[in-house]
């Protein structure tokens, strides 16, 4: 067995379903609710250098595979906004598939499907032996519909995007039983219409950029972020007691108080102001927002560089 394979050994499906996932070609692997490998099969392992033995986040892989040229072909000239945007799509979806190029030349189909814990199976299919016209036209038609939902400046998901997730999710909540705790925060980066006229819409620019790099590289695979427009964004953290969800972004303030976010401008600091609310099961996504709105506002009058939350 080779190195990069060991830590395979830990998928547990039953001896008769264990040797075939062992022997497929096709690729599988298993992320935890902080988008870490905890299984894979060797075809997963070998294809992307990995060992779950080691718990890589998938961060770490697609870095660790952009740096050696293998893995997937990402031909973004900004690895780190790609890299950025795909985290902040990862696990918003019970299920989703498409197509992924590799550097040896294959083409895979991925599904991934995602249980109510944040947990992800991913499966991949080589699937080269398509027309490679079909898979051009494909390529293009998911790169239209990435656009779509994406904000073109910072690579997360946009108002729409967001919104129409958060309806989804709300309507496939059981209408019996505990509804759990489920938070959901507006932010709004402070003074930073300062920051526009005092260093210029680049610096401005830079300063969103920065600001959701760092928040994705900090929220969970089932947490959901997104600009909803100008300097406000929103983060819905489900399965996620109020107290854990402050303290959270009350750590997020402190990475980003701390943090270089314009290279034209060294010193500069940023922070935000943020309402953080409860959702309802007998209300509507549009009303969570207008509560945390309302809250949002008492943190700005309040001083900035805080969070307010429903009590």
């Amino acid at each position: 067995m080779s190195e990069a394979t060991r830590g395979a050994e830990a998928i547990d499906f039953g001896p008769d379903a264990q040797d075939l996932l062992w022997l497929s070609q096709d690729l599988v692997a298993v992320f935890d609710a902080d988008d870490r490998l905890c299984a894979a099969n060797p075809a997963y392992c070998e294809t992307f250098d990995c060992d779950p033995a080691e718990a890589p986040s998938w961060r770490q892989i697609m870095r660790r595979n952009h740096a050696m040229r293998q893995g997937a072909l990402i031909a973004a000239e900004d690895f780190e906004g790609w890299l950025a945007a795909a985290a902040a799509s990862r696990g918003q979806v019970a299920f989703r598939a498409y197509e992924a190029a590799l550097h040896d030349g294959r083409w895979l189909w991925i599904t991934e499907t995602v249980a109510p814990d944040g947990r992800m199976l991913v499966h991949a299919t080589d699937v080269t032996r398509l027309r490679s016209e079909s898979l051009a036209l494909r390529s293009e038609r998911d790169a239209a519909q990435r656009a779509s939902w994406t904000d073109p400046l910072t690579g997360v998901p946009n108002r729409r995007f967001v919104m129409d997730r958060l309806e989804r999710w709300l309507d496939q909540q059981p209408r019996h039983g505990t509804f759990g705790t489920h938070a959901l925060a507006v932010m709004d980066l402070d003074r930073f219409k300062q920051v526009n006229d005092l260093y210029g819409h680049t610096v401005g620019d830079a300063v969103l950029v920065s600001f959701c790099r760092i928040t994705t590289a900090s929220i969970r695979a089932v947490d959901l972020f997104g600009r909803f427009g100008g300097e406000e964004f929103v983060l819905f953290m489900p399965n996620c007691p109020m107290d854990t969800a402050r303290a959270r972004l009350e750590r997020l303030q402190q990475a980003l108080a701390s943090a270089v976010v314009s290279r034209d401008q060294p010193a500069l600091r940023c922070t935000f102001s943020a309402g953080l609310v409860a959702m309802r099961r007998d209300k509507d996504v549009h009303h969570a927002i207008r509560r945390a709105d309302r809250l949002l506002y008492r943190a700005k009058a309040d001083g900035r560089a805080c969070v307010r939350m429903e009590v």
